[in-house]
């Protein structure tokens, strides 16, 4: 069920495709494509943090990625298993610049910025708060190209800060998750 200010919201922000070629292929750039990008930016952080510190300094970069692993398959699946909520345009008949036929709720790209960037920010305050902008940016353009309504957005916010924080707390606190992050015991026991 769809209130009246997330469809009013979902409303203004899809008004925004179609107005201009050049609009309409900056909403598919960023709603399909710059989630790639922030990837390979994320890569580059994590083969220069290597090159500096050896496989001790690729933890926290493994850590991000069980987050996003855990929010993208395990807690976006149990949403969905549960809450069936159709896309935007597919429930309202709309044309639409994106297609996905998954269930709305939550935002998979969302989910996964959020997770990422929370993450991110622990060890990285600046290459953080760009993850989140940028997956702000990604859940707009989503809504604006009509596969998502903006409480889907919000839900994939919230999940994915949530799922950051909670894998960024086991992680850091569990041995198992130390040692796939490539602490060695020895390090361990003289901190």
């Amino acid at each position: 069920m769809t209130n009246s200010i997330d469809l009013s919201l979902f409303y203004f922000l899809h008004g925004l495709a179609g107005r201009s070629t050049a609009g309409d292929a900056i909403i598919v750039l960023l709603g399909k494509h710059f989630v790639f990008v922030i990837m390979l930016i994320f890569a580059v952080f994590a083969l220069k943090a290597w090159r500096k510190g050896g496989r001790p300094a690729l933890r926290p970069y493994a850590l991000a990625i069980v987050s996003v692993l855990v929010a993208r398959l395990g807690v976006i699946s149990v949403v969905r298993f549960y809450y069936h909520r159709p896309r935007p345009f597919l429930a309202l008949s709309l044309p639409h610049l994106l297609t996905d036929h998954a269930y709305s709720f939550p935002s998979g790209h969302t989910i996964f910025m959020f997770s990422l960037a929370t993450v991110t920010t622990m060890f990285n305050r600046r290459l953080g708060y760009f993850f989140y902008a940028s997956g702000l940016l990604i859940g707009l353009a989503r809504v604006a190209g009509g596969v998502h309504y903006p409480s889907d957005i919000l839900g994939g916010i919230v999940l994915g800060m949530l799922t950051g924080w909670l894998v960024c707390k086991t992680g850091t606190s569990m041995k198992i998750f130390r040692g796939w992050c490539g602490i060695r015991q020895k390090e361990l026991q003289g901190k």
